[in-house]
């Protein structure tokens, strides 16, 4: 049997320990970041500002919650998208989450679990604390987050000024950092203009004059008999006027960029519905989408908790993968990666933030209201009161949660 510690120090084994199968790496570097932290003055004011953050970000996790939970209990249709969306569409896990992409979810959870741990530690290093050790945890040697050790013992002495403070740190820095990723696509969709509107070619009939003058799925027609084809009425008018034996001239966008125009002369086909030419169309509206998207991204904020590989939003978020061909950017095509990267960082982060920011034990949230009572109660309350009120706060919360996730399955 290989033996992976042998040949190692009692230091190194420390360093490096196998839990099959997880991987934890010990830094010594690391640790000297909360040694650099610990020097900086600017994480006194920062500390205060996580702690006034973390009752917002509890505030607006409960208002999702209990939203989620009337709007499923009042409404046929949200309960039908409860269903479609199905119970996994709640874990924050690349590859369970439907919705969630492997590439993009694993980036985001990587970067939220070394944000919210390396927070945690910086802020313990400026407050006094001792942090035992710091890493990074592996799965299969894949890189997943990073983990803080803090004594808890002096966790668990300090007073809440110190410990409530370390707690809020790891959330409060999720959810600037996403505030931060959202702020950067906000700005990167404002220089977003249309390459083209028109008529999208969902499906050509076989052997009708469509087909045999070379248009295919995926084209789009850009104007008919020299009117620009925003809308299907336009191509409806050019048939309906049609004279026996004329013919319609349709302009054609494809390629990459939809740079290769295609012009075809058709002479559509005599049915018993009258003229056709044999292609289904839908209308693309780029120029109202992209206005309409940018218009509710700051009126209706709570837009940027729907993914945009979610159905509906695949037709009207402009860097969704149905969407994204038709927009252009100052930057190139890379727009549409460096789009999703923003988006799912702030995607995952906030979600981490806010439910670590949920008043549920053994949460940073249940944790800092634990120290919270202590601190209101002053000898005024039983320790064992304390921890009775959080846990029953937690419980009501944890059956919130889950009525959520399992009401639209319950009530039909």
């Amino acid at each position: 049997m290989l033996n992976l510690d042998a040949g190692l120090s009692d230091e190194e084994r420390k360093a490096v320990e196998f839990k099959p199968p997880f991987i934890i790496l010990r830094s010594r570097r690391l640790t000297g970041v909360f040694g650099w932290a610990a020097r900086r003055r600017s994480f006194g004011p920062i500390g205060w500002a996580m702690v006034l953050l973390l009752p917002v970000s509890s505030g607006l996790g409960m208002f999702l919650i209990l939203n989620a939970v009337f709007s499923t209990i009042l409404s046929p249709e949200v309960r039908e998208v409860g269903r479609q969306m199905g119970a996994q569409a709640y874990l924050l896990i690349p590859g369970i989450n439907p919705y969630l992409p492997v590439a993009y979810g694993w980036v985001g959870i990587v970067v939220a679990v070394m944000v919210h741990e390396l927070s945690h530690g910086m802020m313990a290093s400026r407050l006094g604390f001792r942090v035992k050790s710091s890493g990074i945890l592996l799965l299969l040697g894949i890189p997943i987050g990073a983990f803080v050790e803090v004594d808890e013992q002096q966790m668990r002495e300090a007073g809440p000024r110190k410990s409530v403070r370390v707690l809020a740190a790891g959330p409060g820095a999720n959810v600037s950092v996403a505030v931060a990723c959202l702020a950067g696509l906000l700005v990167l969709v404002s220089g977003l203009s249309p390459y083209l509107d028109g008529l999208y070619v969902t499906k050509v009939e076989a052997g009708m004059p469509a087909q045999q003058a070379g248009i295919s799925a995926g084209d789009v027609i850009v104007s008919v008999n020299g009117e620009r084809a925003l809308t299907v009425d336009v191509l409806k008018r050019a048939l309906d006027s049609l004279q026996p034996g004329g013919a319609l001239v349709l302009e054609v966008r494809r390629g990459e960029g939809w740079k290769d125009t295609l012009r075809v002369r058709l002479t559509p086909a005599e049915t018993p519905e009258g003229p056709r030419v044999g292609v289904y169309v839908a209308e693309l509206r780029t120029r109202e989408l992209l206005e309409a998207y940018r218009r509710l991204a700051y009126s209706s904020p709570l837009v940027h908790f729907i993914p945009p590989t979610f159905g509906g939003a695949q037709g009207f978020v402009p860097f969704s993968d149905t969407l994204y061909t038709f927009y252009q950017h100052p930057m190139g095509p890379g727009y549409y990666y460096a789009a999703n990267i923003l988006f799912w960082l702030w995607f995952v982060n906030v979600n981490v933030g806010i439910f670590n920011s949920l008043p549920i034990y053994p949460l940073d949230g249940g944790q800092a209201l634990m120290s919270g009572l202590r601190a209101i109660a002053k000898g005024r309350l039983t320790e064992s009161t304390i921890r009775s009120i959080t846990g029953i706060i937690s419980a009501v919360l944890v059956v919130l949660v889950v009525s959520m996730v399992l009401l639209p399955f319950l009530i039909r």
